[in-house]
């Protein structure tokens, strides 16, 4: 059986990098060799509107083996982690199908999906494997035949645009997260991505902060671990609750102002909160009254607010 990468080389003709007008952070880029013939250049670039980090790389090519779609222009984007973010197609460019169908955003929706999921079938066949031998489709435009994609395998990929997306899936999932990996701890550092990634809805960001994070930065850190508190993932709550230690838990004036949005907080975490806190306050007691009123909280919440109360603990 042929390698895919094989394959893959047959219709890879002419990647090339081109300079984009996003300010590249001085230093940081990554070459990036796809396979033993292809090599592109991935640089670090801050987004001018949301400033927001990336990797960054700009591709044309003629991607089809079988020269049923145009060539196509995209920009690819790879977060701080080495994870597949997005693709952008340029203005006045467009993705084509078979026979020179033009993309509709329904393709484009589906291609970032598929580019998303780094377990799709597409990772362990050759682009061969994907095509039905028996059949044939005619091609119009280029008075040609290609072969159509096995229906076993119609929803790995966009109708029509089989090649396009195998090749920009190998592109978009190859080693390059490793790559781009094996330099983050000096690129948090150097370039200072403490807060970028604090604040960041990123899960994988939030946690790599949290890591990162000393001790003796913890009390300077407080707010933002407080808000980390309210992150929507399921881990990164506890570990941000973890990192705020035991002196904080036996601080009412630190640990009151959580208090009052205890309800907002994941019902599991408002249990570990309500288990840890100790030396209540006035003000503790007088917040604690009044959510224990709330019809939100669970009875073994409220059993823990009565103990507080009475600061059983």
């Amino acid at each position: 059986m042929m390698n895919h990468w094989m394959i893959l080389l047959l219709f890879l003709l002419s990647f090339q990098s081109k300079g984009q007008q996003k300010p590249i952070v001085p230093e940081v880029s990554i070459e990036y060799r796809v396979n033993d013939t292809l090599e592109i250049q991935v640089n670090l670039i801050q987004d001018q509107k949301t400033s927001a980090y990336f990797y960054h790389t700009f591709l044309a090519t003629d991607i089809c083996n079988d020269k049923v779609c145009l060539p196509i222009q995209v920009e690819l984007f790879w977060n701080l982690m080495g994870e597949y973010d997005h693709f952008s197609v340029p203005q006045g460019q467009v993705f084509t199908k078979f026979d020179h169908q033009y993309f509709d955003q329904t393709d484009y929706d589906l291609l970032q999906e598929i580019l998303l999921d780094t377990l799709s079938p597409i990772r362990d066949y050759a682009v061969e494997e994907f095509l039905d031998k028996k059949e044939q489709k005619y091609s119009v435009e280029l008075d040609a035949i290609t072969r159509p994609t096995l229906k076993v395998f119609s929803n790995v990929t966009v109708p029509g645009a089989l090649y396009t997306v195998y090749a920009l899936w190998h592109i978009v999932n190859g080693n390059i997260k490793q790559l781009i990996r094996n330099q983050l701890d000096v690129v948090y550092k150097q370039h200072q991505f403490a807060d970028f990634f604090a604040t960041s809805n990123n899960a994988s960001y939030q946690e790599y902060y949290l890591e990162k994070l000393t001790g003796d930065q913890v009390v300077a850190a407080e707010p933002i671990l407080v808000r980390l508190l309210f992150s929507h993932d399921d881990y990164i709550p506890h570990y941000a609750w973890r990192k705020l230690g035991a002196a904080y838990y036996a601080d009412p004036e630190r640990y009151n102002n959580l208090l009052k949005d205890l309800e907002k907080l994941k019902p599991h975490l408002q249990l570990v909160v309500l288990r840890s806190l100790s030396q209540p306050n006035l003000r503790t007691k007088e917040i604690l009254m009044d959510k224990a009123q709330s019809k939100t909280l669970l009875q073994n919440q409220k059993e823990l607010i009565y103990k507080l109360l009475n600061y059983e603990k």
